[in-house]
């Protein structure tokens, strides 16, 4: 049975909760899966996949994520992986979901495609499987954990752009968790 660790990084708990449900998922598939923070995880030479995801906020992943990955990346170059970002709020910037989650990571070229060009050049050492992006939740209530979380939250425009709420699409996650399993219990010829 294939031993898959499913790490995160989350700020506020919406990724963790998604990297926690693909684990609960992978287990009902028959799969052993450890679901664990990127900043938690020790052995990581013990698992056979890799599922990893992190909160993106303005375009970017959150540094203990990539750091993670830059860590491992000789490792995680041999083994199967598979990425997902989380942190798109529905309704915010005008954009639908589908919208949203094409531009998770900021724009290609440019202002702002710091992010992007960053997980670009981390995909490239490790050659992911797949690369998801799911809506997240935010709720006003949860105190910013850094400084421009503060700035932002401060500015007139971001109650409009930040509108609180579960948006995270379960059946989404779920799916998506399926085709992991999938893939991982299909012959070693066939992966």
């Amino acid at each position: 049975m294939p031993r898959v660790l499913v790490a995160y990084a989350s700020r506020h708990g919406g990724t963790r909760g998604i990297a926690e449900r693909i684990g609960e998922v992978l287990r009902t598939e028959g799969l052993e899966a450890v679901v664990a923070s990127t900043d938690a995880t020790h052995d990581v030479g013990m698992a056979d996949a890799f599922v990893i995801g992190s909160g993106v906020y303005m375009g970017s992943w959150l540094k203990e994520a990539t750091d993670f990955i830059a860590l491992h990346e000789g490792l995680f170059a041999t083994r199967p992986v598979w990425l997902f970002s989380s942190g798109p709020l529905l309704g915010s910037q005008g954009k639908d979901a589908a919208g949203l989650l094409a531009d998770a990571l900021g724009p290609t070229d440019g202002p702002g495609s710091g992010g992007r060009k960053k997980i670009a050049e981390l995909s490239g050492l490790i050659h992911p499987r797949d690369h998801r992006a799911f809506l997240g939740a935010y709720d006003p209530k949860d105190p910013p954990k850094v400084m421009v979380e503060r700035i932002v939250r401060m500015m007139p425009a971001a109650k409009k752009s930040m509108p609180a709420g579960d948006f995270r699409d379960w059946d989404a996650v779920e799916a998506w968790a399926r085709e992991i399993a999938a893939a991982l219990r299909a012959p070693v010829g066939a992966r």
